[in-house]
C-alpha cells in the first residue's frame, strides 16, 4: 500500500493512546516514540513540508547513521561470510522511497559461534570495542550474544552498535522457549523478520514503527510464504503476539493483514501449550524461580519483596547451575590480555564466576549486580595469568 504521513500519525496515535491534533502535538508524540521519527519527518518532507532547522538536521543525523550502517555491513559481510542480518536494513528496503528508519544498531545471527568472534574481531580492529556479552545454554550448546559499541562522530549522539548473536531469540525467559536456529523455510526475509518482531513484544510493547514494519513485511511474502508464516506462528508459540499485531495494524488503518486462518483457536491452543511449559520450570524450584525474577529485572517489572527473593536466589544459584537451568549469564569485560581459547570456556571459583572467549574475559553475573570483591579477584587472576587449575565447569 502507498503509505502518507498521516498513516505514520494514525499508527502513532495507537501505539501511544495519545491524540495528535496538530503538527506540534505529532512532533511531541515522536518524542515518546522516537523509533518513528525519521520516518513521519521523511514523510513529511517528501509531501512537501517544509521541515524547521531542527528537525532537517535531525533528519540529516538519521540519514547519515543509515549510510553508515550500509557501508559497515558490506564490509562487514564482505569479511565473514557466516553472517544473517535481521531486521534493520533488509526491513528499511522496503521502505517507499524517500522514507528512511531509524537505526539503533546492526543485528546479525551468526552460522557458528567461531563466525561470531572473527567479526568482533574484525570489529576491534576498525576501532570497536566489545560493551557487554551474554551467555546462555540451549540447544546443547553455549549460546552468545556480543555487543559491540563505537562511539559517534557526535558525542551527544548514541553510539554506534552491533549486535552478534548464534541464535536468533532467548524467547521470554519462560514459557516461549528460545529459538536458536530457523528451519531454512523460514528464513526467507519476509518470515524470518516478522517472527523477530513478535519475539521482541517481550522486550516492549509494539511500537508503531513495528506496525508500519509488519505490513511491509506481509506485502514481500510471495508463492506459499504467507502460510509458512502461519505455520512459525503456531509452531513457536507466538499467536498471541501476532494477533495482537494484526489487531494494531487494522485499528490504525493500515491493513488489514491477511486472515491467520481459526486465528481464535490457535491462540487458546498456545495459551495453553504456553501455560504447560511455563509450569514445567517449577519442577526444578530454584531454577523456576530464578527465570521468573530474571525475566521480570529484565523488563523492569520486579517489586521490593521479589528483589529480596531474587538476591536470596542469586547467592544460592551457582552460574553454570543458573545457566543449565535457562538462565542467562551477563558478562563484564574485564581488562587485560585475550584468553588462549577459541570458544567460549566457563570457569568457576568459589563465588567467582567468568567466560574466557577469543577476545576478552568476562565477569560473569545472573543479576545486576557485580561485588568489588568479585572484580578485584578477577582483576589479580588476570593479572597473575593465573589459569593453570582452575577447573572448567560447564552447565
Amino acid at each position: 500500500m502507498g503509505f502518507t504521513s498521516e498513516n505514520l500519525v494514525a499508527a502513532l496515535t495507537v501505539c501511544t493512546g495519545e491524540a495528535a491534533n496538530d503538527l506540534a502535538d505529532a512532533v511531541a508524540l515522536l518524542r515518546q516514540e522516537s523509533s518513528l521519527a525519521p520516518t513521519l519527518l521523511s514523510a513529511w518532507q517528501a509531501e512537501g513540508r517544509e521541515l524547521s532547522p531542527a528537525l532537517r538536521l535531525e533528519l540529516d543525523a538519521e540519514r547519515a547513521r543509515v549510510d553508515y550502517y550500509r557501508g559497515l555491513d558490506a564490509d562487514l559481510t564482505s569479511k565473514i561470510s557466516g553472517l544473517t542480518s535481521v531486521k534493520g536494513l533488509e526491513i528499511l528496503e522496503l521502505y517507499p522511497a524517500g522514507l528512511t528508519r531509524h537505526m539503533n544498531d546492526l543485528d546479525y545471527v551468526t552460522s557458528t559461534e567461531s563466525d561470531l568472534w572473527q567479526a568482533c574481531d574484525q570489529l576491534i580492529r576498525d576501532g570497536w570495542e566489545l560493551d557487554t556479552a551474554t551467555f546462555s545454554y540451549f540447544a546443547g550448546a553455549i549460546q552468545v550474544m556480543a555487543s559491540m559499541r563505537r562511539p559517534a562522530e557526535d558525542p551527544y549522539e548514541i553510539p554506534y552498535g552491533v549486535e552478534l548473536s548464534t541464535f536468533y531469540s532467548f524467547g521470554n525467559f519462560g514459557a516461549i522457549s528460545p529459538a536458536a536456529r530457523l528451519p531454512e523455510k523460514w528464513r526467507c526475509p519476509a518470515i524470518k523478520n516478522i517472527i523477530m518482531l513478535l519475539y521482541e513484544r517481550y522486550e516492549q510493547p509494539f511500537r508503531a514503527r513495528d506496525l508500519f514494519d509488519a505490513v511491509l513485511l506481509h506485502d514481500a511474502l510471495r508463492g506459499d510464504e504467507l502460510s509458512a508464516l502461519h505455520r512459525a506462528v503456531v509452531t513457536l508459540s507466538l499467536g498471541v503476539e501476532y494477533s495482537e499485531l494484526v489487531r494494531l495494524v487494522d485499528k490504525a488503518g493500515l491493513g488489514p493483514l491477511p486472515a491467520w486462518p481459526a486465528r481464535q483457536l490457535a491462540a487458546s491452543a498456545i495459551r495453553a501449550r504456553r501455560l504447560a511449559l511455563g509450569a514445567s520450570y517449577f519442577l526444578r524450584p530454584l531454577a523456576g524461580t530464578g527465570r521468573q525474577m530474571q525475566r521480570r529485572m529484565i523488563t523492569g517489572e520486579i517489586g521490593s519483596a521479589e528483589s529480596r527473593a531474587w538476591d536470596v536466589v542469586q547467592r544460592y544459584l551457582s552460574v553454570p547451575k543458573a545457566m543449565s537451568g535457562g538462565l542467562l549469564a551477563f558478562g563484564l569485560p574485564m581488562e587485560g590480555p585475550r584468553p588462549n581459547v577459541t570458544s567460549t570456556v566457563l570457569y568457576r571459583h568459589a563465588d567467582l564466576a567468568w567466560a574466557d572467549t577469543p577476545v576478552a574475559r568476562c565477569l560473569l553475573t545472573i543479576g545486576d549486580y557485580v561485588s568489588q570483591e568479585q572484580f578485584d579477584e578477577l582483576t589479580r587472576r588476570i593479572a597473575r595469568s593465573a589459569d593453570a587449575g582452575s577447573a572448567a565447569e560447564s552447565p
